[in-house]
């Protein structure tokens, strides 16, 4: 099982907005916000779509498993990171920093979170 403190470290983290962690097939399992604009019930959905769309394109290029990936936007940057394709449970974690928030800090601590999650629900 896992609880809502597996996300104490990046919370913290400077610029946080939100994070979350779905099933492969984009059933949303925990998240939490920062901002009660934030839709992350629907948005998880279309991250977790993005995300899979990235593992099939890196596949037929040849280019090895997607681990993470980062959007910027005016506003904000989104990074989605995978537990990995072969693990025992495929997640996929999501979160949200403003524009100027500490997301190099953020790439450390997104696997940290899917590993603690995969451990979890094995």
């Amino acid at each position: 099982m896992i609880s809502e403190s597996i996300f104490d470290d990046i919370k913290q983290i400077n610029g946080y907005l939100g994070t979350g962690i779905s099933q492969y097939t984009g059933d949303l399992l925990l998240f939490d916000k920062a901002d009660s604009k934030i839709n992350l019930e629907e948005t998880a959905v279309i991250f977790n779509d993005v995300f899979r769309s990235s593992h099939s394109l890196s596949k037929k290029l040849s280019l090895g498993k997607t681990t993470l990936m980062e959007i910027s936007t005016e506003n904000a940057k989104i990074l989605m990171a995978c537990s990995g394709e072969d693990a025992s449970i495929h997640l996929h974690a999501f979160a949200i920093f403003r524009q100027d928030g500490n997301v190099a800090l953020a790439k450390m601590v997104l696997p940290k979170i899917l590993r603690e999650s995969v451990a979890g629900l094995s």
